[in-house]
């Protein structure tokens, strides 16, 4: 399990010494508890007949001279990202740390799950993670899983309560991409202390009147995935709707799932400069989270979470460009406590939160100039039996602006943001970012930026067995800087590595009070030191490799002990097969070391595998079709932090998708 303060998951009954009190209620919710089924006799016929229809027959290695020469590189000048300033700019002018997944790589990936992605990721482990649509914490740069901000088309999905944004029952169909800045981005989105994942979801296909992608996997265990899209236009009309089921019955013991999703958007183009945009998102499910058969109790966890948006985007002049949103969003959660073996509950803790805002932003696009003035306004209210007079507030507005200064091959990116909150106090957050573009395929960074983590409801509000609230608690702080370069010099190799130093203060810690009783206060000093590396190749006879590394150094700045339960090394190593007529094949291994405390059992002395294969099936009259299998955990290796969430061993699924 992540370091983190213990009062952020509640209690039980053992006493505050048990390894029970750490562990106990799984992705608590400011509650006072925290929060094997038999294998069909077909589920692993289908997987089988796909995996044949993949394999044979395949012309392997074919050869040509247009794959003899650099098919891509990796690092591309005019590829725009939004996620670092909030306004769309090259990457080649981008300092912070970012990292791209597109839609295609989510393809390749077999993703069910937004948590199925960044555990993909150089420089991103998820901990705790049991299967598909389980409930894994994110960890960037040793943050905490608080301190990652997730949002989804500008929604925040950070819950009010413990900070802890659900990435595993977030779907991936209606994703076109995901950028995550690895370190703080308090400058353009407030409170972010360890990074920010920008889920961007699909727009309108504006090519066609109808289109869409029907696709269904099966797996074992009564695993299963089933997904639908349909986009087009109507005049000016765009309109994408997408929807699906995710079911288990679990990987591990008590970890089964029945989710469902629907998103919809629509685009109304009125002018050629305006775009009028609505936005509806929907989640619901109910899932185990666990269980300690030493006490004779499991966990379970229904879920319901609505989000929407309202945003216009208009071109006002040649230079100027205005957008407006408003956003909503409502989620619903609870965690149950059931005598294990049985649905007979024992505690049940619940919290709702709802979140009314909007925002504002004016963009100045100049020969050297991509100035960005903006607003930011939300009104947040949790609901909970484990807060001070069953509800509180977490009222915030904030102002920022940044620019992206153009001197040829050097940008500057300076700014600042100053965020107001209703209750932790108020912060300003600067940052400076320089890039220096060398030849046309290298860019070198340097960034330095002050940031912040705005400590959740239930830290400052929330009561349990053991704990009380401390309504004085101040924002966490963090001085980040980080270095490094990305190139596509070498011939057929593409190398990014990043320097990164994350000086955190006022961090969050719990302290003993006389009678027995804790709180949290801000008292933690931590140094989150290390390095990234990334290598990829271009292909050569269809084939490419990748490889990447992180090194973490975590250290308590007071007492200069390592900090236990932050990951130090982990190593990605990939191999890619890439025939377009044929197959492709993607083999990828991660190995993890957890740095964990003794008492949470954990293991990671092997690397886990997964092998994910996909072939295009030819069809009639303009239909496309793909068959896809993947085996995952190959080796049947054991990585995980604690004994309470092990990760699941081998199992494999496949199935088929088709395109209209």
């Amino acid at each position: 399990m992540n370091q983190q303060n213990p009062l952020e998951y509640g209690y039980t009954s053992p006493a505050p010494g048990n390894r029970c009190w750490k562990i106990f209620l799984v992705r608590a919710h400011y509650s006072t508890f925290i929060m094997h089924s038999h294998l069909p006799k077909t589920s692993l016929l289908f997987p089988a007949v796909i995996a044949l229809l993949l394999i044979f027959p395949t012309v392997a290695f074919a050869q040509n001279e247009e794959e003899m020469r650099i098919l891509q590189l990796y690092y591309k000048d005019n590829d725009l990202v939004v996620t670092a300033t909030r306004t769309e700019k090259p990457i080649s002018q981008v300092a912070e740390n970012i990292t791209i997944v597109t839609a295609d790589d989510i393809r390749s990936m077999n993703a069910h799950t937004v948590a199925d992605v960044l555990d993909n990721v150089t420089g991103l482990q998820l901990s705790n993670a049991m299967g598909p649509g389980s409930a894994p914490n994110i960890l960037i740069q040793g943050s905490a899983p608080r301190h990652v901000l997730v949002v989804i088309d500008g929604v925040v999905q950070n819950n009010l309560g413990d900070g802890f944004p659900d990435v595993g029952a977030m779907r991936v169909q209606q994703v076109e991409r995901i950028e995550i800045v690895k370190g703080p981005a308090s400058s353009s989105w407030g409170s972010s202390l360890g990074g920010v994942i920008n889920v961007i979801t699909k727009s309108p296909d504006d090519s066609r009147r109808i289109g869409g992608t029907v696709s269904t996997s099966i797996g074992e265990r009564g695993t299963g995935d089933y997904r639908g899209e349909i986009s087009g236009t109507a005049g000016a009309l765009g309109y994408y709707l997408a929807g699906g089921g995710l079911l288990t019955d679990g990987l591990q013991s008590n970890s089964s799932v029945k989710s469902g999703n629907v998103y919809t958007k629509f685009e109304w183009r009125p002018t050629d400069g305006s775009t009028l945009s609505l936005t509806l998102g929907y989640d619901v499910g109910s899932r185990g989270l666990s269980e300690l058969p030493a006490y004779g109790v499991s966990f379970h966890n229904p879920y319901r979470h609505f989000f929407t948006t309202l945003a216009l985007n208009r071109r006002l002049t040649d230079e100027l460009t205005l957008d407006m949103a408003l956003r909503g969003s409502r989620r619903s959660i609870e965690i149950e406590q059931n005598v294990l073996g049985t649905e007979t509950e024992l505690q049940n803790a619940g919290a709702k939160d709802t979140n009314i805002g909007g925002s504002a932003r004016i963009i100045w696009e100049q020969k050297r100039h991509n100035l960005i003035f903006g607003a930011d306004v939300d009104f947040g209210k949790l609901r909970s039996d484990n807060v001070s007079n069953g509800s509180q507030h977490l009222d915030k507005w904030a102002l920022y602006v940044n620019d992206t200064v153009r001197l040829g091959p050097v940008s500057v990116t300076p700014g600042v943001r100053y965020d107001h909150t209703s209750t932790n106090g108020d912060f300003w957050s600067p940052s400076l970012g320089v890039t220096c573009a060398v030849a046309d395929s290298t860019v070198i960074r340097g960034y330095v930026a002050r940031g912040f983590g705005i400590p959740p409801l239930g830290l400052t509000f929330g009561s349990g067995i053991f704990s009380i609230p401390n309504p004085n608690l101040k924002m966490e702080r963090v001085w980040s800087y980080s270095a490094g370069f990305e190139s596509a010099a070498l011939k057929y190799v593409w190398l990014k590595t990043t320097y990164f130093r994350n000086d955190v203060s006022d961090a969050l810690t719990s302290t003993l009070l006389p009678g027995g009783m804790f709180t949290v206060i801000n008292a933690g000093k931590q140094r989150r030191e290390g390095v990234e590396v990334e290598l990829k190749t271009t292909p050569v006879f269809h084939l490419s490799f990748s490889t990447g590394f992180t090194f973490i150094n975590a250290k308590d700045r007071t007492t200069g002990e390592v900090v236990k339960d932050v990951a130090r090394y982990v190593y990605d190593i990939g191999v890619q097969y890439h025939d377009s007529r044929y197959l492709k094949a993607v083999l990828k291994g991660r190995y993890i070391d957890w740095n964990a405390t003794p008492e949470n059992n954990a293991k990671y002395g092997s690397m886990v595998w997964d092998l994910n294969l996909s072939r295009k099936l030819p069809l009639p009259g303009g239909l496309e079709g793909e068959a896809f299998f993947t085996a995952h955990n190959i080796f049947n290796g054991a990585q995980y932090a604690t004994d309470v969430y092990k990760n699941p061993r081998r199992w494999f699924e496949g199935g088929l998708r088709f395109s209209f």
